[in-house]
């Protein structure tokens, strides 16, 4: 047998790996048994988990041990305010480390069960929203559940939920309106095994009801896969301006058969102006989506719901509360489908995560009789609830390049690599691009590995090929919504004196150093104009543009032409706000595949052994340094930094030192 700590943990992984049942920081559990007291016997305790937690994955270190007595001694108060309950709480804790408990502590500290599981099942709620709950809990579900009226959480719900427990201590556990199913038990098998008896009979309720009725007829079609393309790469600019006028934003777009028989149901403006499935989705979700319409002035709309929000605010907000970011996180397009917006990818993915179970509850709970939800004012109540705005708090502060998005070409080689790793340290997501699938979906998922969370988009992409350029930034819009810089890094390189370069070499050189800069540079300040937050353009140039070397004559001519190509979009693009810099690196030897081809042939350039080139590039500059591939991540990171908001047109050489490269 487990101790109890670690089986409530193994108890709340079951029900955090169970997407029906529990949601993001939401639900919880707790358990009842006796702690080693320093000063005597061991004493009553309760472990549950801490605010903000996640039961999905949790760890022992998530949930906090308290002494019970002095809680229970708690419920013979009349009443208690919420800062009165966190403080008396925080000195009920038997390890002052421990996260802050939740606010539901009271809760499960006034029910005498040993073990108590707190979920908010899709199925639950469905049955709860709707304007008859009580009565059809009942009929589904029958007797041995209590029914409270939404109350929000705290003191006041804690104490309705025990009085009620005390009129029938038989009872299983308790529907709470709008806020979800709780379950006791004498240990942690029975009050899982009641939580997954009474969420399954609800499924198979509405499975029942769906057979029998339809929920709503289209009310339009959605358009064509091809047509919603093209609106979102003519409108997602737009937009993304108009939900960033506060922070930056992602935005996720979702078009799969379940949002797109949400969007275009015929009952979809009446349903989803009612209010949220449950008040926890608040934090993520806001109390209301934006309705668009696609074919109407956006921005305008965008406008109407910041201005709408902030008369909400006006209307019910108390003194001290400030007003949280007014931009809607849901957006449903009736014919398109719905964009989600966060602070990055893994953000924006919880927001239609949540909000698709409160489609689902939507949909069941108008089956069963008519969907119902809490009023503004209760909705407002939770929203603003310092309680909860605390567990934002717990987000550990933004990082320098947050919310900014980067694109960056030839990403797996050297260079690129250490910039994509570099920008993803520093908060950015970034979009690794280069020639082979295989290899930009590994770098992908390494950076998403080291940033604990989607940060980083794998995208196979030619630069030399407007359709590969179409066809990424296609994959961009959808993944991440926008675009802040790009890195233009991707390069190839042919070492012949011009007397036998052939043709084709010097083509390709042209080609990728050249035009391949051009064709992407172009798409990302189209985006970058329509988007209109600004931005900024890195091009990996070269030490051979100042100070061009023997037998390289292909490479040195296309780079100049790439430096001549930067400079002109600097002096076109600075009334937009977007900078334009270059980055002119030498001889950049680690990691590099490039420098791996050309070694043997640039070696007999300079009549070296090829084993001697890298110290012969390292003893010809200044510092007699070794140019790293992360000195060339740093450069660049500060030119797509605010640290550099006033430089465009700038050379920024990273070579040691090499007087002949001087800039003039």
């Amino acid at each position: 047998m487990l101790p109890p700590r670690e089986a409530l943990v193994y108890r709340s992984r079951l029900i955090g790996d169970e997407e029906t049942l529990g949601l993001f920081g939401g639900g919880n559990t707790s358990t009842k048994c006796r702690l080693p007291d320093m000063l005597g016997p061991p004493q009553p305790a309760l472990w549950v988990k801490g605010s903000g937690s996640d039961l999905k994955g949790c760890e022992p270190r998530h949930f906090s041990p308290l002494r019970l007595d002095p809680l229970q001694r708690l419920f013979e108060r009349g009443q208690m305010s919420d800062e009165e309950m966190v403080a008396c709480l925080e000195r009920c804790l038997v390890d002052p480390k421990a996260p802050r408990p939740s606010v539901e502590t009271l809760l499960h500290a006034f029910i005498p069960q040993p073990d108590i599981d707190h979920t908010h099942a899709d199925a639950i709620l469905a049955l709860a929203n709707t304007r008859h709950g009580q009565t059809l809990i009942r009929r589904v579900l029958g007797n041995r559940l209590l029914w409270i009226p939404y109350i929000q959480p705290g003191f006041a719900l804690s104490k309705r939920v025990a009085d009620a427990y005390r009129r029938a201590p038989d009872a299983h556990g308790a529907v709470l309106e709008q806020h979800g199913l709780i379950t006791w038990g004498p240990d942690g098998r029975t009050s899982y095994a009641r939580t997954v008896a009474y969420v399954s009979t609800a499924e198979r309720y509405f499975a029942q009801q769906r057979r029998r009725r339809v929920w709503s007829a289209a009310g339009r079609a959605a358009l064509p896969a091809a047509r919603r393309e093209a609106w979102l790469e003519a409108w997602l600019p737009v937009i993304r301006r108009g939900v960033s006028r506060q922070r930056k934003m992602h935005l996720a777009y979702w078009d799969d058969p379940e949002v797109l028989e949400f969007v275009n149901a015929r009952r979809l403006p009446a349903v989803a102006r009612i209010g949220p499935a449950t008040p926890d989705h608040m934090l993520r979700t806001k109390r209301l989506p934006l309705l668009l319409r696609p074919d109407a002035a956006l921005l305008r709309q965008l406008e109407r719901y910041a201005a709408e929000h902030r008369r909400y605010f006006e209307r019910y907000h108390q003194p001290g509360q400030a007003l949280q970011d007014p931009s809607p996180r849901v957006i449903l397009m009736p014919g398109v489908g719905m964009l989600t917006t966060g602070k990055d990818a893994t953000d924006a993915g919880m927001v239609a995560t949540l909000y698709r179970h409160a489609m689902r509850i939507m949909r069941d709970a108008t089956l069963a009789g008519g969907y119902t939800a809490v009023s503004a004012r209760e909705a407002f109540g939770v929203e603003y609830w310092p309680l909860e705005l605390y567990k934002l708090s717990l987000a550990p502060p933004e990082a320098e390049l947050s919310r900014e998005i980067v694109l960056i070409t030839g990403a797996t080689g050297g260079i690129g690599r250490a910039i994509a790793h570099l920008l993803v340290d520093r908060g950015a997501s970034v979009v690794v691009t280069d020639l082979k699938p295989s290899a930009v979906q590994e770098l992908a998922a390494e950076l998403n590995r080291q940033a604990g969370r989607r940060r980083a988009l794998g995208v196979a992409l030619d630069v030399t090929r407007e359709a590969s350029i179409a066809q990424a930034f296609a994959q961009v819009r959808r993944a991440f919504g926008g675009l802040d810089a790009v890195v233009s890094n991707a390069g190839v390189a042919a070492v012949a004196s011009i007397d036998r370069l052939s043709l084709q070499e010097w083509e390709r050189s042209l080609a990728v150093n050249a035009t391949g800069h051009f064709l992407v540079a172009r798409a990302a300040v189209r985006w970058l104009r329509a988007q209109g937050l600004g931005g900024s353009l890195v091009f990996i140039s070269s030490k051979n543009v100042p100070a061009p070397g023997k037998e390289f004559g292909a490479y040195s001519a296309a780079k100049a032409a790439e430096t001549q190509l930067a400079r002109v979009l600097a002096i076109e693009n600075g009334e937009h706000n977007i900078r334009v810099n270059l980055v002119n690196p030498d001889g950049v030897f680690e990691g590099s595949g490039l420098w791996q081809t050309i070694a043997p042939d640039r070696a007999r350039s300079y009549g070296l052994a090829p084993a001697a080139l890298e110290a012969f590039y390292q003893q010809r500059n200044l510092l007699r340094a070794k140019v790293l591939p992360r000195d060339v991540a740093e450069a660049v990171a500060f030119l797509i930094s605010a640290r550099s908001a006033k430089t465009t047109g700038c050379f920024l050489p990273v070579d040691g030192g090499l007087r002949e490269a001087f800039p003039r």
